[in-house]
């Protein structure tokens, strides 16, 4: 890792439901051949953050990509912070200990989709570890509450033989489903996301314990959150969006931001992408009282 001329301020991207943080954050499609160092063929956020001067990392929630599942075989929502605790510790440390080439700042979280969810539930758990707080496409939705799961069951499952494997499998139709809005994203770059996705997960991650996203409480987040999304986002509507930033906890920055002619995946779109950076890059190296990077 080369010096820059600033250091830089980590963050730490959480993937949402679906996809693991490698198609979701790291796409880097076709070899760029172009002579030209200005343009790029990739859709890499973390190639992206890292050029405008950020430290990016992200990390995959067990059973997600190429990260083991644990004995439950299910991803469990509270498993989600605690796991994501733990890398932000790693990453709080590995800042703190090489200042030269790292912000000495608490690392940003962001999470995207359902995995804002978890990003707002550690938030409301460990404000103290964290410097920034995007939820990006979230789908928090104060009228929707997740149902507890049954006290007993007899173990059976659903579907029968092949009809139940194939009802675990991903599909391609799945993978290509959040580009709605016509131009945003050329065929060829939806498809590219679609191969990466399909490769990285071919079967559905099972969630479990859903029932724990119902304590998640605007109010009770105390740091200073970016509330982001596309403004033709189905999963994260405008009303639903206004709500969540409206109902944060007072004491805190707080920014909303919508970005038009985009919809749920805008970090991948030709017409959201460049906003979306810039977005979340000045949030993350400002504050209030006019703190910069060297405050």
């Amino acid at each position: 890792m080369q010096p820059t001329d600033h250091p830089r301020r980590p963050i730490l991207m959480l993937h949402g439901r679906t996809w693991s943080s490698v198609p979701v954050y790291h796409l880097l499609g076709k070899t760029n051949t172009h002579t030209d160092p200005n343009v790029t063929t990739h859709r890499s956020l973390m190639e992206s953050l890292y050029a405008a001067g950020l430290q990016p990392y992200a990390m995959d929630f067990r059973g997600f990509g190429g990260t083991p599942k644990d004995s439950t075989n299910t991803v469990i929502p509270n498993r989600c912070v605690m796991d994501t605790e733990a890398v932000l510790t790693f990453i709080s440390e590995k800042h703190h200990a090489s200042k030269e080439l790292f912000d000495h700042h608490q690392p940003a979280l962001m999470g995207w989709s359902q995995g804002a969810l978890v990003a707002q539930l550690f938030a409301q758990k460990s404000p103290l570890m964290i410097s920034k707080l995007i939820l990006y496409g979230s789908i928090y939705d104060p009228l929707v509450r997740y149902p507890r799961a049954p006290l007993f069951v007899n173990g059976t499952t659903d579907g029968h033989g092949d009809e139940d494997e194939d009802r675990h499998k991903n599909t391609f139709n799945a993978a290509i489903e959040d580009f709605t809005v016509e131009g945003s994203i050329p065929p060829d770059a939806a498809i590219e996301f679609a191969e990466a996705a399909l490769l990285a997960d071919p079967r559905k991650a099972q969630w479990n314990n859903l029932c724990q996203f119902n304590n998640c409480d605007p109010a009770r987040v105390h740091v200073p959150t970016l509330v982001v999304a596309g403004d033709q986002d189905p999963y994260a509507p405008l009303r639903v969006q206004s709500e969540l930033f409206s109902s944060l906890g007072r004491g805190a920055d707080r920014t909303w931001s919508i970005i038009a002619d985009a919809d749920h995946a805008v970090h991948l779109l030709d017409s959201g992408s460049e906003r979306f950076l810039n977005i979340v890059k000045s949030f993350v190296e400002n504050g209030k009282k006019g703190e910069s990077l060297d405050g």
